[in-house]
């Protein structure tokens, strides 16, 4: 009887021993596969000659890429450009590498990197050479007739201009895919534009009208943008 007694203890003993393993190795198991979220957020602006390259900012149109060597499954971080040129990503310390995607965004693609030692919250500017560049943007409403003047610059040969437009739209977020009235002009190159519309209806409608001219470029889809609107409502 004490035999069959011990030997029973012994066989619970056993079974308590093997279920508390099996739980401590399922705990550790999720505990690995439970990372920390990154911490370190990456903040900066495109930039040509140290001032913001305006760009579409909705639909994540416009995007740039983060690489970072020494792993396994080496996939990109896709960061998404915002209208005024700004972009952020949320990411762990370390060494990345920054890159234009071709196709996404007004300036030529270049297989130049700009490499990002990322510490903490760290703040850079990403140099790009876009088609056109824009300057001396002003916007003036005169009861209800809206005039832009902007100046155009060619920065690459190669390329040339298929329209400029004045948009209005009823938020700050203005771009060829957003806007409630648009007027297109010509120009060939070079040089300073003045292009007019009238708003009458569009300030009668809306509570609030915000301004924006566009560059857009032959055989490329995303447009060059002033890199603020202009609110005149």
């Amino acid at each position: 009887m004490l035999e069959t007694l011990t030997n029973s203890t012994m066989e619970r003993w056993l079974l308590y021993l093997l279920i508390v393993g099996f739980t401590a190795a399922i705990f550790t198991s999720c505990g690995k596969d439970n990372y920390d979220a990154p911490s370190a957020k990456l903040t900066g602006k495109v930039t040509y000659n140290g001032q913001p390259v305006g760009v579409r900012g909705s639909n994540q149109s416009v995007r740039l890429q983060l690489w970072q060597d020494g792993f396994a499954l080496r996939t990109p971080i896709d960061v998404y450009v915002t209208q005024d040129g700004s972009f952020s990503s949320m990411l762990f310390d370390g060494t990345y590498k920054l890159i234009t995607v071709s196709g996404t965004g007004p300036w030529s693609h270049s297989s130049d990197t700009v490499v990002v030692q990322v510490n903490g919250n760290t703040e850079i500017g990403f140099p790009v050479r876009p088609y056109f560049a824009l300057s001396g943007i002003s916007y003036t409403l005169e009861g209800t007739d809206l005039t832009a003047t902007l100046t155009v610059d060619q920065i690459d040969q190669t390329r040339s201009i298929e329209d400029i437009s004045l948009l209005v739209g009823d938020t700050k977020f203005v771009d060829l895919g957003h806007f409630t009235k648009q007027q297109k002009a010509t120009l060939k190159e070079n040089g300073t534009l003045t292009i007019r519309m009238n708003v009458e209806e569009q300030l009668a409608n809306n509570s609030a009208l915000f301004a924006r001219v566009a560059v857009k470029i032959n055989g490329i889809t995303e447009a060059v943008y002033d890199s603020e609107t202009k609110k005149i409502k």
